[in-house]
């Protein structure tokens, strides 16, 4: 698995940022609930596929979990080329096509269902915190057409 989190040198590169997006998505992929939650800042915020609102990274991660971190909900995700933005040296933006396929997904207490994302488009922003961990800062997700 591709959990291994990014030595950063004291300016971000490219590279660095298509790093940690493929780590993000092989975290997805293996229903790592702890390593995605561990992606977003405190202060991160994230419009997902069907958010009316923003809401708070790390409370994304928990619904996400709920959703399809279950042993019988099956994942597959394909990222596109990344494209990166470097901000000055402590930020940069990742912007990026997916595809999302998720089977027996959960959507209520005794209901599941199935999800196709088939052009899927992602934002997201990377900035080195304070204790010099590089995270997810903002994150958007959406989508041009849903199955």
């Amino acid at each position: 698995m591709y959990f291994v989190r990014v030595t950063l040198a004291t300016t971000l590169t490219s590279e660095q940022i298509q790093a940690e997006v493929a780590r993000f998505w092989s975290a997805f992929n293996s229903k790592s609930a702890s390593v995605i939650e561990e992606f977003y800042a405190h202060e991160s915020t994230v419009i997902g596929t069907n958010s009316p609102r923003p809401e708070p990274g790390r409370l994304a991660a928990i619904r996400r979990e709920r959703e399809y971190f279950h042993p019988q909900t099956t994942l597959r995700v394909q990222i596109g080329d990344v494209d990166v933005h470097l901000l000055g040296d402590k930020a940069a933006i990742a912007t990026y096509t997916f595809q999302f396929h998720a089977a027996h997904a959960k959507i209520g207490i005794e209901k599941s269902s199935e999800e196709h994302v088939i052009n899927g488009r992602a934002t997201q922003v990377f900035a080195i915190d304070p204790e010099g961990e590089l995270r997810i800062v903002h994150e958007h997700l959406s989508v041009l057409h849903k199955l």
